[in-house]
């Protein structure tokens, strides 16, 4: 047990960039551990907001109609979901294939101790989704139904117990993906197509639970609806809505068995085959005799863009944070294509005349949160002193991380905004910015993601999850896109003003020069100063 504790210390505080803060000498290296934090908190403070505001526009609404308790159960699926999404991802390099592993097992511990810390490391992570997403709903259950005292303790054990089953569920699913692609030698693509599978299979249903709530009538019915499904097809979540808002004793048992039981069985299954899962995933398949063939000749900057590309594809984790923007992008401009007058009214829009002036800043928000380089440099990891030592200029270098995702996002942009055109019927004018907004958003923060994380990198991950997803960089650059796209949407839709999005492509082009300078001109500095 002495041995679980203290890996599951160190795990838990190398998330969170704890250890640099307090240990780091070098205050470089503390002030890029409190960057870390920083953005963190940020982020907690967003998403909390986001999950106040929806929360409470569910509760008035069911409270209209006298449902008010189906808001714990909604938040505790959707929480779920959340939390089996991100479990599925993580588990190869957090269970399995992290960075350390013939480090940590070299130690005098025993390997069920070090299969437990990393599952207890995974559902901490996750238990910051579910608190960001049951407790405002607790709070605003409480402040409008006024529960008895014991709701209040009541409450905080079962924001504890919901993340455990999505989270070992989440586990063995990436666990069986992880191993049933790990000798394929396009592992990275199976990965990639099933994680992009799941994330719209997700959306779908989302989308289709808020259909519901086009029409205020359809609320009372929409929560009559989803009791019966709760029960059927997640009983943990009416478990968790049946002992709050009942004291279901019954109820809270069940959670703690299960939870318990989920916990014991997946800790156990690890212990016995922690180890060999890792060897076979370390291993490498035994591929094709070596026959030296003819040998290809390219340039510096061919070179590098092909070893961006293929690091870029290597990981599935990487392609599905970064490209699922275009996929939604693209999908979006079919269903304008097709269904225009639909969609409108979906988004309460009944003048149809303001889409085309407003569709260019949501397809630059789709892609401003879809660019690859805020990670790019934090991707290198432990590898960075090979391109260090190569014949090559920091220019270059930061060309080849940018053409990455220039070469998803131009594509996916010029399809989506032609289909929007055809479909909405834009004007000349119309039609212009429609493609030209979009390309000055991705150009903007494809540099601006150089940018930011040159300065702020996250190159000492041990799980590429942590680049990826935990980065200070990542973090700044997807807030930043989110209000760089609302702004100018918002104002173009209440004024209808033309001037609008030629303002808008002349600032982001002005300040893409202004980044790129800047990345020109320090680049080679902060490259050799990267460590």
């Amino acid at each position: 047990m002495r041995e679980f504790w203290i890996l599951t210390k160190l795990q838990v505080s190398s998330l969170f960039g704890i250890n640099k803060i307090l240990h780091m000498k070098n205050s470089e290296e503390k002030k890029q551990g409190k960057r870390s934090l920083g953005s963190l908190i940020a982020m907690v403070f967003a998403l909390g907001y986001m999950s106040v505001l929806y929360s409470y526009m569910m509760a008035r609404s069911f409270q209209t109609f006298g449902t008010l308790p189906s808001l714990l159960g909604i938040m505790a699926v959707a929480a779920s979901l959340l939390i089996l999404m991100f479990s599925i991802f993580e588990t190869k390099g957090v269970l399995f294939g992290f960075g350390d592993y013939d480090i940590v097992m070299s130690w005098p511990v025993n390997v069920r101790a070090v299969a437990a810390s990393r599952v207890f490391a995974m559902y901490a992570y996750n238990f910051v989704y579910a608190f960001l997403l049951l407790l405002p709903a607790g709070v605003i259950y409480a402040i409008l139904s006024s529960p008895p005292l014991w709701y209040y303790p009541l409450y905080l054990l079962m924001i504890f117990l919901v993340p455990a089953l999505p989270t070992i569920v989440g586990a063995l699913l990436g666990t069986l993906l992880t191993v049933a692609t790990a000798r394929m030698k396009k592992s990275s693509l199976v990965g990639i197509a099933a994680q992009m599978v799941l994330v719209f299979g997700l959306m779908a249903v989302s989308m289709r639970s808020g259909m519901a709530f086009e029409d205020p009538s359809k609320l009372a019915n929409f929560a009559e609806l989803f009791r019966p499904m709760i029960r059927g097809m997640y009983p943990p979540a009416q478990w968790f809505q049946d002992a709050l808002t009942l004291g279901s004793v019954p109820a809270l048992i069940w959670m703690l068995l299960l939870t318990a039981g989920a916990i014991s069985v997946l800790t156990f299954w690890l212990g016995r085959n922690f180890v060999s899962i890792n060897s076979r995933i370390k291993s490498k398949p035994r591929g094709e005799t070596f026959v030296m063939q003819r040998q290809v000749h390219s340039t510096k900057a061919s070179a590098l863009f092909k070893r961006e590309a293929k690091r870029y594809f290597s990981s599935s984790l990487y392609v599905v944070n970064t490209a699922f923007g275009y996929v939604m992008m693209v999908i979006a401009a079919v269903a304008l294509l097709v269904k225009a007058e639909e969609v409108s009214k979906f988004l309460e829009m009944p003048d149809m005349s303001i889409l085309p002036a407003i569709v260019p800043y949501v397809f630059g928000w789709m892609v401003s949160m879809s660019t690859s380089t805020a990670s790019a440099i934090s991707m290198e990891g432990k590898s960075l002193w090979i391109i260090k030592s190569m014949p090559v200029s920091a220019r270059d270098w930061l060309a080849a991380k940018l053409k990455v995702t220039l070469m998803l996002a131009i594509p996916s942009i010029l399809i989506s905004a032609a289909l929007v055109v055809i479909g909405l019927k834009s004007s000349l004018i119309d039609a212009v910015w429609t493609f030209l907004i979009p390309l000055a958003y991705i150009f903007a923060f494809g540099v601006f993601g150089l940018w930011l994380n040159i300065r702020m990198p996250r190159l000492d991950w041990q799980s590429e999850a942590e680049a990826v997803k935990q980065s200070g960089s990542v973090m700044v650059s997807i807030f930043t896109g989110m209000g760089a796209a609302a702004a100018p949407a918002i104002v173009a839709g209440i004024t209808r003003s033309a001037l609008v999005a030629p303002v808008t492509f002349i600032v982001l082009a002005g300040l893409t020069i202004a980044m790129w300078s800047s990345l020109v001109r320090s680049g080679e500095k902060r490259m050799l100063m990267l460590h």
